[in-house]
């Protein structure tokens, strides 16, 4: 048996670990990386990696790009709104109404004039029904004004040229019904029915007579508006004014059917 001296011995231990590096490189494929400069990388080839590979390097992020299908699929709030932390309902209905310019009619001071008629003065000779202008002025109040429009006024007439010492007079409260239309700018059209009750004292002889009176009547007009919630009244109408009283122990009425003229002020 011949003796392998020591060069040798270390000759074959080399000769064995380069056939395991051979076979492991076989096994398992190697990593490899380009290497940045070209002159090195046609003299050199790829770099084999024989340990842990490095970290690949990091792919830098794409920018967003809004595109028109994005813009048309991102969902709408429609269910609520956060303002300030509090959700608040989002409005899914039309925008409000906007309000209109002009005030309806709420509260009127007017002046009417008519003709009325006199029973048994002493400015008659015969005791015929003569002819009395009367003035009125009175309060209207419309409680309820819009397309319909309701109206409470009290009033306080007297004979034309007299007063409370040497004339007749009355006082009234009527109701009215009408209709109204609001969408005219400035200017308000109306027409409307009323009828009312009251107190009626009656100058016979230089004598104080007590009477009953009532009216009914319709008005047609206009209501002009110089502001917001202030206006003019303009109205031409029919009048039927009634005086009842009694008379050799029965009950008699006088009534006079004319025209009249009425002029107002009002918010």
């Amino acid at each position: 048996m011949t003796k392998m001296t020591t060069p040798g011995r270390l000759s074959l231990v080399f000769a064995l670990l380069a056939c395991s590096r051979l076979a492991v490189a076989q096994q398992a494929p190697a990593d490899t990386e380009e290497i940045d400069d070209p002159k090195v990388a046609r003299r050199l080839g790829t770099r084999i990696w024989w340990g842990t590979p490095p970290p690949p390097a990091p792919v830098p992020p794409r920018a967003a790009v809004p595109t028109a299908a994005a813009a048309t699929t991102a969902p709408t709030p429609t269910a609520a709104d956060v303002d300030g932390g509090v959700p608040t309902l989002a409005r899914t209905g039309p925008p409000p109404a906007a309000a209109s310019e002009w005030v309806a009619p709420r509260l009127k001071l007017a002046y009417r004039h008519f003709n009325f008629v006199q029973i048994g003065a002493s400015s008659s000779i015969n005791g015929a029904v003569a002819s009395e202008p009367f003035n009125s002025v009175g309060i209207d109040v419309y409680p309820l004004t819009s397309l319909v429009r309701v109206g409470l006024s009290s009033q306080y007439g007297w004979q034309s040229g007299n007063f409370v010492s040497n004339g007749d007079y009355f006082a009234a409260q009527s109701v009215s019904l009408g209709v109204q239309y609001l969408e005219a700018g400035r200017f308000v059209p109306f027409a409307e029915a009323f009828g009312g009750v009251g107190y009626m004292r009656r100058l016979q002889f230089d004598r104080t007579v007590p009477t009953l009176y009532w009216q009914l009547g319709v008005d047609v007009g206009t209501e002009i508006y110089f502001a917001r919630t202030g206006y003019i009244s303009l109205a031409i109408g029919y009048l039927r004014p009634v005086n009842g009283f009694a008379r050799v122990q029965q009950f008699e009425t006088v009534f006079v059917d004319t025209w009249s003229f009425k002029i107002g002020i009002g918010i």
